[in-house]
């Protein structure tokens, strides 16, 4: 397959610190890729690679069949970065801005700009710096779209946004993305929007990958045993490769195990005196990302994924 994104072995120091470390990422055409992990997983600086921003200390990331790197000038022309961080003129107007936009960008639509702009009721006459965060980043996606980016990368795009305009933003982003067939990748900490909007997941952690592909497959790639007549996994089930974690439940335990394993580990539950095995399958992503990063040893609880920046 000819990946819209790929990183292959990908490093990245900065200021002495390894940020990433070894990351193999493939992104399909099409399709919408979700970046997820704790603050300072990476997600921040790896989008940075991928829009050319910054350069990989070590291996390789290639865009579009090409290698991206900081003095990819027309490789950059096909990809956009959204993100609340990038600093907006805040002397211009909106017109101001979109007029230099269209400039600066080879493939700039101005029937896609003024579309998006009358959909999202964009003041033309207002100063950038009177903008409210909200419309600051509706402002920012409906440059990007109007740019016709062939890749979009979105680094937290709602945060900080209320639950009218976080819907308004994610719809016109999933009509804009079928409509046009853009690539998408994007990072944040909100899974449950990630759950409805991805087809394929990576979950960074340390600057490592911890798991990555298609998110259905994912999710089916664990299954959780609700276990009746035991209070403790059997011996002969320590260590067993198959076996994810276990904990006491009120009726007996909980055990999570790897999909390909469920039939081994269901038998010697069995052989062990289980009186009954309930399977369930399809596992709400938010629990399979805390699962995910307690195996890597990563205890705070999730709701705490926003309190400080990314890297």
């Amino acid at each position: 397959m000819q990946w819209v994104v790929e990183a292959r072995s990908l490093t990245k120091t900065l200021d002495g610190r390894m940020v990433l470390e070894n990351v193999t990422i493939t992104v399909p055409p099409g399709t919408i890729h979700a970046v997820a992990g704790a603050n300072g997983a990476g997600k921040t600086t790896l989008l940075r690679i991928f829009a050319g921003l910054y350069d990989a200390s070590a291996g390789e990331c290639r865009v579009l069949a090409e290698r991206m790197h900081t003095g990819a000038t027309a490789l950059r022309q096909r990809v956009h970065l959204v993100a609340a961080d990038l600093t907006l003129p805040r002397g211009m107007t909106v017109a101001e801005y979109a007029r230099y936009a269209s400039l600066l960008y080879e493939r700039w639509d101005p029937e896609r700009w003024r579309r998006l702009r009358e959909a999202l009721e964009l003041p033309l006459r207002r100063p950038l710096r009177h903008l409210s965060y909200g419309m600051q980043m509706q402002l920012r996606l409906a440059l990007a779209l109007s740019a016709r980016p062939e890749v979009l990368l979105l680094d937290e795009p709602t945060v900080g946004l209320d639950p009218v305009v976080r819907r308004q933003f994610l719809q016109l982003l999933l009509e804009e993305a079928a409509a046009s067939g853009v690539t998408i990748v994007v990072a944040s900490h909100q899974l449950d929007e990630l759950e409805r909007m991805a087809d394929h997941l990576t979950v960074l952690y340390r600057g490592r990958v911890v798991v990555t592909g298609s998110l259905d497959e994912l999710k089916q790639s664990l299954v959780r045993l609700t276990v009746r007549g035991l209070r403790a996994l059997p011996d002969a089930l320590a260590g067993h490769p198959g076996v994810w974690t276990w904990s006491p439940a009120r009726v007996g335990l909980t055990v999570m195990v790897r999909a390909q394993a469920a039939g081994d580990v269901t038998a010697a539950l069995r052989t062990a005196g289980a009186e009954q095995i309930v399977e369930e399958q399809d596992i709400p992503l938010d629990e399979l990302f805390r699962l995910w990063m307690e195996r890597e040893g990563y205890r705070r609880d999730t709701v705490a994924l926003a309190s400080r920046g990314d890297v």
